[in-house]
């Protein structure tokens, strides 16, 4: 089988506030070109959309509960996803990751949401791409990679070009846990990519930076320990 690319997309990037199909657009087109040399797997997240889903919940309700309607949410922006790659990929999501196994031997890309509460669509993604044995992990987000402090609130803030895994985790603020958080990517997610040191990419959502980043290049923020 080909090797295959992991991508996490954030459910910010797909709806920002409305549905950005320009991106949307642009991104199959681009992907495509690539599915020669690669399968795909894409996991979307829900964004702003899941946050004020969880919101307008009502009080009392146990996280796992809050968790099941953010993922609903991510499985919205999942199935929007499919009419992109109409063709390419299965237009029924696969609801697990066995079933992502067999439609993944049928298509070149993979789409899906969050899986299981308490468990980030980032980590989804990192399990998908540890047990596929992903060489990198996309993950397509509002911000041109990690910063040492907050780039919207801080003018001298500062990008890391390349960080290892140990590095990452000092860098990195405390995530929160809570449903529905945006963190740019979650400290579990590390850990299991760091297992078999996939390579993560942080990038924004500039369509030529995630090609570039299929492709090898270093851009945005990459997390990888050295490979000597």
């Amino acid at each position: 089988m080909k090797p295959v690319i992991t991508i996490s997309l954030g459910g910010s990037i797909i709806n920002p506030g409305e549905i950005d199909t320009e991106f949307l657009n642009n991104f199959s087109v681009m992907l495509k070109k690539f599915i020669p040399r690669f399968k795909f797997m894409i996991v979307c997240g829900g964004g702003k959309i899941a946050r004020q889903y969880i919101q307008g919940l009502p009080a009392g309700l146990t996280e796992g509960e809050k968790d099941y309607m953010g993922i609903a949410a991510t499985w919205l922006n999942a199935q929007l996803l499919t009419y992109y790659f109409k063709g390419l990929c299965s237009p029924i999501l696969p609801t697990t990751v066995k079933e992502m196994s067999k439609l993944l031997q049928q298509y070149d890309i993979g789409i899906s949401g969050g899986f299981l509460p308490a468990i980030k669509t980032d980590e989804d993604a990192a399990i998908l791409a540890d047990l596929y044995g992903s060489p990198i992990l996309i993950n397509v987000t509002n911000v041109e990679g990690i910063y040492d402090k907050d780039p919207y609130k801080h003018s001298d803030a500062k990008k890391y070009d390349h960080l290892t895994y140990q590095e990452f985790y000092k860098v990195i603020s405390p995530l929160s846990l809570e449903a529905g958080s945006n963190a740019p990517f979650t400290l579990i997610a590390a850990k299991i990519c760091e297992r078999t040191n996939i390579r993560i990419v942080i990038c924004s959502k500039k369509v030529f930076k995630i090609e570039q980043a299929i492709d090898g290049k270093n851009i945005g923020t990459i997390i990888q320990n050295p490979l000597f």
